[in-house]
């Protein structure tokens, strides 16, 4: 499941529960879908920051696996912008 997706049906469900149903459905998904993207950018910057800390002797294997996070971050947004 993507997470436009995700964000779609999660907005769904808050205004189901709300009782609003499709009343806003997209400013709802925009921001379920923003708070979504900062915690994976979140995550994705901890995971980076683990991995330098637990790789330090071996720091050329940290950066190779830090720019891959990078590259599957960029790929990622690119693909959840071109679904706006």
């Amino acid at each position: 499941m993507s997470v436009k997706q995700l964000a779609d049906n999660t907005a769904k469900e808050i205004l189901t529960s709300l009782g609003r149903e499709k009343a806003g459905s997209d400013d709802v998904s925009k921001i379920v879908e923003k708070a979504l993207l900062t915690v994976l950018q979140e995550t994705r910057q901890g995971c980076v920051d683990v991995v330098k800390i637990c790789c330090s002797p071996d720091l050329d294997l940290a950066h190779k696996i830090a720019d891959e996070l990078r590259r599957k971050e960029i790929a990622l947004i690119a693909n959840l912008s071109s679904l706006r």
